[in-house]
């Protein structure tokens, strides 16, 4: 076996490793709770949440629609400057990345497996993970390991952009009283999670990347 093959070999199973124990987490965690709430989560609904029709629920809802736009346009950008590539072979990918992000995606039916219950302030059903989180996740994922095959520049704003969101979107989600803090992690683990199986299992090891 060549130092390449061992070296793809071994990519790839610490990349399914890592998806398995994201995905173990988080159902570990969803078990073990329940429909129990923990401490943070009681403090955060009774001391941040954010009433309807008030300044903050606004600019909360604002955020959290604008966030999927991001993470659209974030995903849509990428695979445009991927397919500009189409000479150096990576654009042929593309269609693995569409199989990512629909396993990204199909997380969100973990939802009916778990059927917690969200916070009693707006009495959401089968909250756990968030799938609101899970959407924005499944695109950002997709973005990022799309953009290993383009530029350094590219990759860190991707990167930057994505994080930056989610972060916004998670926070609007909570002080909304959608989600707990809890479901909205759960989302997270779990996108990154299927992610990383799939990019395993899709082998989309990045091949021609570009410096700069």
């Amino acid at each position: 076996m060549t130092d390449h093959s061992t070296s793809m070999r071994t990519w790839r199973l610490r990349a399914a490793a890592a998806g398995g124990l994201c995905l173990a987490a988080m159902v570990i965690a969803g078990i073990a709770l329940g429909d129990r709430v923990p401490p943070l989560d009681t403090w955060i609904v009774g001391h941040l949440y954010s009433r309807p029709e008030t300044a903050p629920a606004t600019v909360a809802t604002v955020i959290s629609g604008a966030g999927t736009i991001v993470g659209l346009v974030l995903l849509l950008a990428a695979a445009a400057a991927l397919l500009r590539r189409w000479r150096a072979g990576s654009a042929r990918l593309l269609p693995r990345h569409g199989v990512l992000l629909v396993a990204c995606l199909a997380t969100v039916a973990l939802q009916a497996a778990f059927r917690r219950p969200g916070p009693p302030v707006t009495s959401q059903d089968w909250t756990y993970p968030s799938g609101h989180v899970t959407v924005l996740a499944a695109l950002a994922f997709t973005a990022f390991v799309i953009s290993l095959e383009l530029t350094a520049a590219w990759r860190a704003t991707v990167l930057a952009a994505s994080v930056t969101t989610l972060a916004a979107v998670s926070a609007s989600r909570v002080t909304l009283g959608e989600h707990y803090l809890v479901d909205v992690v759960a989302a997270l683990f779990a996108t990154v999670g299927a992610g990383l199986l799939a990019v395993a299992a899709l082998n989309l090891r990045p091949r021609h990347r570009v410096p700069g």
